[in-house]
């Protein structure tokens, strides 16, 4: 979380290989996905984040095995969070708490990539560090009133209910020192994903993280772990790189 007066600016690129979609048609389908991400620090244990998707996506006919493409603007997403619990028992760990609320809005875009509606979220996320050890989970539930003709998971019209959590290691250093710089993690998530028309997936991201005091970058790959899904494509595999910076 952002702190009183400092924003955080994290862009994101993301690919994501799909296969059939018995929705629309296709065979595959390819994804690249940028994400500028801008939190800003509200007041103590308040903050606001706003994230705006750009997509690059490219289709194979099913039928004709014809390629197209298009590129679009998906919803807007604004986050409100609050944190109500932070229990520091180390100059490293610590025990926290928040809830968080918002709304993924309509860009304006074509219904390929925007819901053209607003579709409201709430949500609540913990985060425990114990020495080089650090775990998080969070939960959410979102209502979606409307939906995206191109549904890659919670963009359709079933509402949609997250969980993901996750787990890091400090690789390097073992213990911090005056001369340290950064710090090297590895890195695994578990997403899961349930929609409201029972269409159910977890997918694995294992990766890894290097940490400076005012930036970061990371780098994780996306594959499935658990997939039910009738309504959408399956993922196939993704991989993503992030990155941080603070000011």
């Amino acid at each position: 979380m952002a702190s009183p007066g400092t924003f955080i600016l994290r862009p994101q690129f993301h690919y994501s290989a799909y296969g059939s979609d018995p929705t629309r048609g296709t065979s595959q389908t390819e994804r690249y996905q940028v994400t500028v991400g801008l939190q800003y620090g509200i007041a103590r244990d308040w903050s606001v984040d706003l994230r705006l998707p750009v997509v690059f996506q490219r289709d194979t006919d099913e039928t004709t095995d014809a390629e197209t493409s298009d590129e679009g603007v998906e919803d807007l997403d604004l986050t409100v969070k609050y944190r109500f619990l932070k229990q520091d028992t180390g100059p490293l760990d610590t025990f926290r708490m928040a809830v968080f609320g918002g709304a993924r809005v309509a860009s304006g875009d074509s219904e390929e990539f925007s819901s053209g509606s607003v579709n409201p979220y709430l949500g609540i996320t913990a985060m425990l560090i114990r020495g080089r050890h650090g775990f998080g989970q969070d939960l959410s539930y979102q209502l979606n009133t409307g939906g995206a003709a191109s549904n890659f998971g919670g963009m359709g019209d079933a509402d949609a209910l997250r969980y993901d959590t996750s787990y890091l290691f400090r690789l390097s250093p073992a213990e911090y020192s005056e001369d340290t710089y950064g710090s090297l993690y590895a890195v695994g998530v578990l997403s899961g994903l349930y929609e409201t028309n029972g269409d159910h997936e977890v997918v694995a991201s294992p990766g890894l993280m290097f940490e400076a005091r005012e930036w970061a970058i990371e780098l994780m790959l996306r594959l499935p772990a658990w997939q039910d899904v009738e309504e959408r494509a399956e993922l196939d595999w993704g991989l993503g790189v992030g990155v941080r910076l603070s000011f």
